[in-house]
């Protein structure tokens, strides 16, 4: 197995670590920080994360952005409007992987729906639509039934249809 240098860590798992963070604490600027805290532990822990084997790596990245996303979270006691989902960036990594043919305000009215999920579907969806996580290394590193995940995926997909429609009915 190749050693690893923090650049093609940062490479291969930087969205997956953003979204999840993300999930958590509805805050763009809340979960580049624990992106960039993960990093930060992962700098000190580079000799042991070197050799790491793939999904070992991929599970100590997710636990460490899980904790310290629950840390902030404890620490705020507050929730966040929906006005500070992440936009658009010029920042490649934190752009949503959307086709180009759906406008802004869908794009809104989709971000919107996602933040009315519940924690355990909005984790799920996040993971999935905009880390690229097949269902069974969300199960793996969330340590839920790979059954359980696709279920999480599929009523989260029921739900945000049945917001969209309520939000078209109310435009």
């Amino acid at each position: 197995m190749p050693q690893r240098d923090l650049e093609s860590i940062y490479t291969a798992h930087s969205q997956m670590i953003y979204w999840t963070a993300y999930s958590l604490l509805r805050s763009d600027s809340d979960a580049k920080d624990v992106t960039q805290n993960v990093f930060l532990r992962a700098i000190k822990h580079m000799g042991k994360l070197a050799d790491m084997e793939d999904g070992r790596l991929k599970a100590w990245l997710y636990r460490v952005a899980v904790n310290l996303a629950l840390d902030i979270k404890r620490k705020q006691k507050r929730e966040y409007p929906v006005d500070e989902l992440p936009e658009q960036e010029s920042t490649a990594l934190y752009d949503m992987p959307e086709p180009s043919v759906i406008t802004a305000e869908q794009r809104r009215m989709v971000r919107e729906a996602i933040e009315r999920l519940p924690d355990i579907y909005r984790e799920a969806v996040m993971l999935h639509y905009y880390s690229n996580m097949s269902c069974a290394d969300i199960a793996q590193l969330t340590g839920a039934a790979e059954g359980t995940v696709k279920s999480r995926i599929s009523r989260a997909r029921i739900r945000l249809m049945e917001l969209l429609k309520e939000g078209e009915k109310n435009d």
